[in-house]
Parts: C-alpha cells; sequence; structure tokens
C-alpha cells in the first residue's frame, strides 16, 4: 500500500474512533411519544417536565408526547422559543429540519419537524451533504468558510456542504448547496453518492448527531467555483497530499476532515474502510419499552 493510502487508512480510523463517543450518564434517552430520537441532559428533562404537561422525566428517560406530527412541531416550537428566551441555544437559524427516530439514519420516516438550533441540545438526527470535486488527476477543489460564520469561521471544508432541510431529497439538497456555495448550475456536474459518516459527539451546542452523505463528482480543468452566499472566504484546487497535511495540523472541520477522507479513500480504491460507519455505543432499540 502505497504512503498516501496508509495516511489516509490511519487517519480515518482515528477520526471515526472520535466520531463514536459514548453517551454519559448526565444524559438519558428522549422518546418522542414511544419511538426513541435522541437524549437530552437530564436537568434540561427535569426543567421541561416542571414547565409543559406534555413533558415527562423519568428516572431512565424523558417523554416528549403529542398527537400527530401538526401538534409536536407547535409544542416543540414552545420548547425550542423557551431555550432561546434563556440564550440556550446557538445560532438560531429560523430553519426547519426533519426530526426522526435515532436508527432512521436514512431519514426514511420522518416524524416532525424542528428548529435547526434545536437538534443539538437534544441530540437529534441531523442530515447532512457533502461535495467533493476531483479533477482528471486526482485533485481536488476545497473551500475555506467566512471568517463570519458563527461555527468554524476560517477552517477549510468541503467544497460544498450543508444540511439536509425538512422534506428536502438528499440528492436536491445537494444541488441546492452545490449552487449557493459553490456556483455549480444544476446538472452541470454528474454527482454520485459514495459513503456515508455517522458522528455523535459532544459539541458546544449539545451533542451532534449527524449522518452526512458524502458525494463525489469529476469535473474539467474549466471548472472553477464561486460563492454565492457569502458562507465561503476562498477556494482552492489542491493535491491529495496537501489535503491531508492539512487535516493533521486541524485545519478542517471535524465533520469536513472525515467527509474529504472518505472522498480520497473513494478515489483511492479503499472501499473497505467505508462499509457504513456505524456507532456502537448507540445501538438501542428506537421503540420505548414501558416506562411507566
Amino acid at each position: 500500500m502505497s504512503e498516501r493510502k496508509l495516511k489516509i487508512a490511519a487517519l480515518l480510523k482515528e477520526l471515526y474512533g472520535m466520531a463514536e463517543v459514548p453517551v454519559p450518564s448526565s444524559r438519558i434517552p428522549f422518546y418522542f411519544n414511544d419511538v426513541r430520537a435522541g437524549h437530552i441532559e437530564r436537568t434540561d428533562a427535569e426543567f421541561l417536565a416542571k414547565t409543559f404537561r406534555f413533558c415527562e422525566a423519568r428516572p431512565d428517560a424523558f417523554v416528549f408526547t403529542a398527537e400527530g406530527p401538526g401538534q409536536a412541531s407547535r409544542r416543540l416550537a414552545a420548547v425550542s422559543h423557551l431555550y432561546k428566551g434563556a440564550d440556550k441555544v446557538f445560532a438560531w437559524r429560523d430553519e426547519l429540519l426533519s426530526v426522526t427516530a435515532s436508527d432512521d439514519i436514512a431519514c426514511e420516516s420522518p416524524l416532525t419537524v424542528i428548529e435547526r438550533a434545536m437538534c443539538r441540545p437534544f441530540a437529534f438526527n441531523t442530515f447532512a451533504v457533502h461535495l467533493n470535486p476531483f479533477t482528471r488527476d486526482g485533485r481536488m477543489w476545497v473551500a475555506q468558510r467566512s471568517f463570519k460564520k458563527a461555527i468554524g469561521p476560517g477552517y477549510w471544508d468541503n467544497c460544498a456542504a450543508g444540511l439536509v432541510g425538512a422534506g428536502e431529497p438528499f440528492g436536491l439538497a445537494m444541488e441546492r448547496e452545490a449552487f449557493e456555495e459553490a456556483c455549480v448550475a444544476p446538472g452541470s456536474i454528474e454527482i454520485s453518492f459514495s459513503a456515508r459518516n455517522i458522528i455523535s459527539r459532544p459539541v458546544h451546542e449539545g451533542w451532534m448527531r449527524e449522518i452526512a452523505y458524502i458525494c463525489n463528482a469529476y469535473v474539467e480543468d474549466s471548472f472553477h467555483p464561486h460563492n454565492m452566499d457569502g458562507e465561503v472566504e476562498c477556494f482552492e484546487l489542491l493535491e491529495p497530499e496537501a489535503i491531508i497535511e492539512r487535516i493533521e495540523k486541524g485545519r478542517f472541520t471535524f465533520e469536513s476532515s472525515l467527509a474529504v477522507l472518505a472522498g480520497l479513500a473513494w478515489q483511492e480504491g479503499l472501499l473497505d474502510l467505508l462499509d457504513r460507519h456505524q456507532n456502537p455505543g448507540e445501538r438501542r432499540s428506537s421503540r420505548a419499552s414501558s416506562q411507566s
């Protein structure tokens, strides 16, 4: 195996390990009716149970009850605005994301919707798309995040990446992000799915539980991305070795490090490294047993 492949494999193994953090005992499962959807700090669960009649804090779980998606979204909105008013959320976006069962890693059966900023306090699944555009000689386009970004300003990132909105097909989300962030016209390049990363780890805003779908594409030498939405400082076309060096130095965000390395592994034919990264620490049933 070449030195490049050995470095990619070693870095992926290291970062996959960092992406699987055991849930601490201070957090208890969050059940949406009888479906496990995430987890929450016990102190927050007790506070919500004292505030809302549709919330219950049990010794081993927090239960949020609602009849139907409409009532659920309204009740979650009430909880969300309480958090916002108490400055318990970071970077409020006025964007809705789908709420799913914890083990629904393809967003196949959404339960309801919630404000984006509230997903991490509750460790709800979020779904992301990442684009790695390769030139025919194996270089990759990457982007530097704007220095005005609330999270990771100035860090390096995929050429285009972002979260999938509520009810949005994954392919459409990838096209939208590619256009907004890199001015890639829909249909102008052939984008193919290459890997899926699952990240479960504590972050400043609470707990990141993110399922990232990694997409690769081949682009011609005439391809030159430029930003449309103000979220990118600049783009660079780099050799794999230069990207690996920046990742080793911590200059990429954590999730983009994983996504870029997954793209490089796919490019190098290291497909055995991409066999559906999972989280053993959270392999529990998404359905609640009797908790009365």
